[in-house]
């Protein structure tokens, strides 16, 4: 008996593509999910009867900082995440221009200014 080889189409890169895409965003989206949650007395200090004095606007200024530096690292793993999905979409079909290569692109170009800015806050630059 002879063996007939279907040529059987994958598109699992495609799908490796998609899902590095929405990494960031499920990354984003998650962070936050938990801010809400996690900090609710911060979106309840503008309903105080009173007056907001020195310490309230403090604390206000270095909650929202305290968010914006988590927000900011869950969408640097959003896009290390992504990138590992981009690279498992070009392992499956390599090709220059492809949707893993854009995948690719669209992880790895906001990390460069992130990675330049650990090399130099570390004196490697």
């Amino acid at each position: 008996m002879k063996m007939v080889e279907e040529n059987r189409r994958s598109y699992r890169h495609i799908i490796y593509a998609v899902i590095s895409v929405a990494c960031p965003f499920i990354a984003f989206g998650l962070i936050s999910l938990y801010q809400e949650y996690a900090h609710e007395w911060f979106w309840e200090v503008q309903k105080k009867p009173w007056p907001l004095d020195d310490a309230d606007k403090n604390a206000v200024v270095m909650g929202a900082i305290a968010m914006a530096v988590e927000a900011a690292l869950a969408v640097v793993v959003g896009l290390i995440v992504g990138t590992m999905f981009a690279a498992l979409s070009l392992k499956r079909k390599l090709r220059f221009i492809s949707f893993g290569t854009a995948a690719l692109l669209f992880n790895l170009i906001p990390l460069i200014p992130a990675i330049a800015l650990f090399l130099w806050s570390r004196n490697g630059i």
